[in-house]
């Protein structure tokens, strides 16, 4: 009786024998200058838009895999853009949007990426999927889940995109009026981003 316990008391051991669970992989994605953020808006005469052409830092994205239940999370997602690069095409409109998005006092605007809900495919020529981040905007901070997608080009670069429509007021901000009050800005704006990416083979 007491070999045949000892014999059960060891099959339950074993069947639930500790695993080691499998490491997490990390993708680095190094921000490439071609990445570019564009605003377009309205006023009560026609539409603008307002873009920075070019980005400046030295970011790079780390995406940890959340394995088969779980979803990828960045253990590194900041992308910051300098604000007074934005550029609307012409001079005194420049100027004014600057002013607006508070520039000289919050010099970035700034991406954070959080998560997104899968790992993307980066060996599809196009590949969507939401994602949540925090954008930062005249130095107010909103978080929200966008639809992104990927385009990886036969150089390797990788295209992160996605875009959505906010409101002035969503980060504290008036839109600018111009010749007395006869022109003026539309609260709506649609916020799109194109960050180009490269792998890093080396991490």
């Amino acid at each position: 009786m007491m070999r045949l316990a000892i014999i059960l008391l060891s099959l339950l051991l074993t069947s639930f024998r500790y695993e080691e669970p499998a490491p997490f992989l990390i993708h680095r994605l190094i921000v490439q200058p071609n990445s570019t953020l564009t605003i377009d808006g309205k006023t009560n005469v026609n539409s603008f838009r307002c873009g920075i052409s070019q980005y400046t830092g030295r970011d790079t994205l780390v995406i940890q895999e959340g394995g088969p239940l779980r979803k990828p999370l960045f253990i590194k997602g900041k992308v910051a853009l300098q604000a007074s690069r934005f550029d609307c095409g012409m001079q005194m409109m420049t100027q004014d949007f600057n002013a607006t998005l508070k520039s000289k006092e919050y010099p970035y605007i700034v991406i954070d990426f959080k998560s997104f809900e899968r790992l993307p495919d980066y060996k599809k020529a196009e590949d969507k999927f939401n994602g949540t981040m925090t954008i930062s905007l005249g130095g107010v901070s909103k978080v929200v889940d966008v639809v992104c997608s990927i385009h990886t080009k036969p150089s390797g670069h990788i295209h992160l995109s996605g875009g959505r429509s906010f409101l002035f007021s969503d980060f504290n901000l008036t839109p600018p009026e111009k010749m007395m009050g006869l022109i003026k800005i539309q609260q709506e704006l649609m916020v799109q981003f194109n960050l180009v990416l490269l792998l890093d083979v080396n991490s």
